[in-house]
C-alpha cells in the first residue's frame, strides 16, 4: 500500500477498489459477475439427487405392483400345496382302507388254505351302471397287491412333489 502526502499534510491510502482490475480467483476459480450468475441459476434448479414427486409416485406404484405379483405367486403356491396335500391324504386313506381290509381277511384266514381272498368278489362299475365282477381269488390277490404298490409309489411321488414345491 502506498501513502501519498497531500498539501495539507495528511496521508491518504491508495484507491484499492479501482486498482484491482485483474480477475480475482478464489480456490482456483474466477470470482466475477458471470460465475455468480451461473451459481444463481444452479441454485434455482432442483438438485438431480433429490427425486421429484412424480418419480416417488412411480417408484411406489412399481413397488406395489411388485408386491402384488409376489402375493399372487404365494397364493398360487399355497393353492397348489393344498391341492397336493389333499391328494396325498386321499392316497393315504386308500392305502389304509386296503390294509384294514387285508388285515380283516388275514384274521379270518384260519379256516382258509393259502389265499386270503377266497370268497371275495372284485366288481368294477362304470357311470352307466355296467359292471364287471370276478370271484377268482388269485386274480383278486394280484389286483390288490398291484393297487397297494401303485398307491405307495404314487404317495412317494406326491410327497416328493410337495417337498420340491416348498421354496427353500
Amino acid at each position: 500500500m502506498e501513502t501519498k502526502v497531500k498539501e495539507n499534510g495528511q496521508a491518504k491510502a491508495a484507491d484499492t477498489v479501482n486498482a484491482k482490475k485483474a480477475p480475482q480467483f478464489v480456490a482456483g476459480n474466477p470470482v466475477n459477475a458471470e460465475s455468480k450468475k451461473a451459481e444463481e441459476t444452479k441454485e434455482a434448479k432442483p438438485l438431480g439427487g433429490e427425486p421429484s414427486k412424480i418419480n416417488i409416485k412411480n417408484s411406489i406404484t412399481e413397488k406395489i405392483a411388485e408386491q402384488r405379483a409376489i402375493l399372487e405367486r404365494h397364493i398360487k403356491l399355497g393353492d397348489n400345496l393344498a391341492r397336493m396335500i389333499r391328494y396325498r391324504d386321499n392316497l393315504t386313506g386308500l392305502i389304509a382302507t386296503l390294509d384294514h381290509f387285508e388285515i380283516a381277511l388275514k384274521n379270518g384266514m384260519e379256516e382258509l388254505e393259502n389265499n386270503q381272498y377266497q370268497g371275495c368278489s372284485l366288481t368294477i362299475t362304470d357311470d352307466k351302471g355296467n359292471s364287471f365282477s370276478v370271484r377268482n381269488s388269485a386274480i383278486i390277490k394280484v389286483v390288490a397287491e398291484k393297487m397297494n404298490d401303485l398307491f405307495a409309489d404314487k404317495l412317494k411321488e406326491v410327497e416328493t412333489d410337495i417337498v420340491n414345491l416348498i421354496p427353500a
